[in-house]
């Protein structure tokens, strides 16, 4: 019994044996095909991880690139306009934005203006605001705060503008940047995107590069429009400095003429003299009438000579203004001698319409026929300057005086019309101001009408001017003797 059993209880070892082993292949088998597939896991995420990186790295080259190839353009001329719509286009290319608005900081109109912007086709242009307020959506909030705004769902925060218009074109989020350069404000730099689009990590911080360099582009277009502007203006001073300077060494030879003029006057005045009292003394002897006619045309442009010598002395002599009341006609008169001559000379008829009735006024003689001289000297160019001067009939000059009485008082009305060629609308408000001309260098020093100006005033009066084509009306208005001083 003992002999038989031995062999079956070894066989029976040797089968628990065997199911053990078994049991510890089945084991290691198993091991072996969970590591594999762990392995093989393992592998797939650290491919899929690579591969995240590399988008991630190839996402941040392309902006890199972008950014990179923004400041070079900065680097090179080129117009403002095209390098802000330049950052616009490369964010929408570079964030799948559907709506990218640079917008500029107008301060004293508390507006954010639209400056440059790319959107879809499918956005209509139109769709977009012109403008914002500091107080309006996202775009306001950045202005106002000066920091960065990046919002996943615009539907859940009160702070953005017209949700339901991004809305229905699925832009659900929400970017900006301020736009800002040594610590003032410029613009804001907005995007709207679709779900997933928002910009995350390093991005962020290009889009805030983007931003800086828009802010050096915008600030440096304003630099180059004051310096432009400077430099303009600077130019123009200069250009007024030499035209003064030419006006006054004008002013300067007048003078010397005045002086010489002066001296001639007196010089001329003692032979026209001894003309007039010998040929005076011829008639009253008694002549016979061949001669009678003659002697009086000698005596008679003798005197008017001698008119005019006296008025060229009164103009040239320097004294102190003497105000009393005086008749206008009596300023007037000795101007229209002196000119009348060269008027004819310049078939230019000279025609006077002097009111009945006109009360005197209260002036300086000298300083006003200094006004009524340089206003006829005015209309007598107006007419020879417009070409037609002495080439046909019916240029004329009028001057005319009257009475105007209103509830300040009364008033005496002197005017000189000319139908020469009108002074252009835009010349017409400056024709007072010091030293403007529109003659050419040497024709007229551009003070005449100014110092005319400056005399009504001191007169408590007002010397205005309208004009149309083929017509010019400057009119003198001067406060009657009593009235007013």
């Amino acid at each position: 019994m003992l002999a038989v059993a031995l062999p079956l209880v070894a066989g029976a070892g040797a089968a628990l044996w065997l199911g053990t082993a078994a049991g510890l292949i089945a084991a290691v088998v198993a091991a072996l095909v969970a590591g594999a597939i762990l392995v093989a896991h393992t592998v797939r995420e650290a491919d899929r991880q690579r591969e995240v990186a590399e988008r991630a790295a190839a996402s941040g080259l392309r902006w890199l690139q972008a950014l990179a190839q923004v400041s070079l353009s900065l680097s090179q001329p080129i117009d403002r306009n095209r390098f802000l719509r330049q950052i616009t286009e490369a964010l929408a290319s570079l964030t799948s934005a559907h709506n990218v608005v640079l917008w500029e900081l107008d301060g004293p109109a508390g507006l954010l203006v639209r400056r440059a912007w790319t959107a879809d086709p499918s956005i209509g242009t139109m769709e977009l605001p012109a403008s914002l307020t500091l107080q309006q959506g996202g775009t306001g909030w950045i202005a106002r705060h000066r920091e960065p705004l990046f919002v996943e769902d615009i539907s859940r925060d009160v702070r953005i503008m017209a949700a339901d218009w991004a809305l229905s074109r699925d832009l659900v989020a929400f970017a900006g940047a301020p736009v800002a350069v040594g610590g003032e404000l410029l613009g804001v730099l907005t995007l709207n995107l679709k779900r997933g689009r928002l910009p995350e990590g390093n991005d962020r911080e290009l889009l805030q590069s983007f931003a800086a360099q828009a802010a050096v582009a915008m600030n440096n277009a304003r630099l180059f429009a004051d310096n432009a502007r400077l430099y303009e203006e600077a130019r123009q001073r200069l250009h007024a400095l030499q035209e003064t300077q030419a006006q006054l060494l004008q002013a300067a030879k007048l003078s010397a003429v005045g002086k010489l003029v002066s001296g001639v006057t007196h010089e001329l005045n003692n032979p026209l003299s001894v003309v007039i009292g010998y040929g005076q003394l011829l008639l009253s002897r008694g002549v016979p009438d061949e001669i009678r006619r003659p002697l009086e045309l000698m005596i008679a442009q003798g005197e008017r000579m001698a008119k005019i010598v006296q008025g060229l002395m009164l103009f040239s002599r320097q004294r102190k203004p003497e105000r009393r009341a005086m008749d206008v006609r009596e300023v007037i008169d000795p101007v229209l001698v002196l000119r009348d001559n060269q008027l004819a000379l310049s078939s230019i008829r000279l025609e006077t319409d002097f009111g009945v009735d006109v009360p005197p006024v209260l002036g300086d003689a000298h300083q006003l026929q200094q006004v009524f001289l340089n206003l006829l000297l005015n209309a007598e160019q107006a007419i020879l300057g417009s070409g037609v001067g002495g080439r046909r009939s019916g240029d004329r000059i009028r001057v005319t005086t009257r009475i105007r009485r209103d509830r300040d008082g009364e008033w005496v009305i002197a005017q000189v019309a000319d139908n020469g060629a009108g002074i252009p609308a835009d010349v017409l408000p400056r024709i007072f101001e010091p030293f403007f001309t529109t003659k050419k260098v040497g024709e007229g020093a551009g003070l005449g009408l100014s110092v005319s100006y400056g005399i009504a005033e001191q007169h408590g009066g007002r010397l205005s001017a309208e004009s149309s084509p083929g017509r010019s009306v400057f009119t003198l208005e001067l406060p009657a003797a009593g009235e007013r001083a």
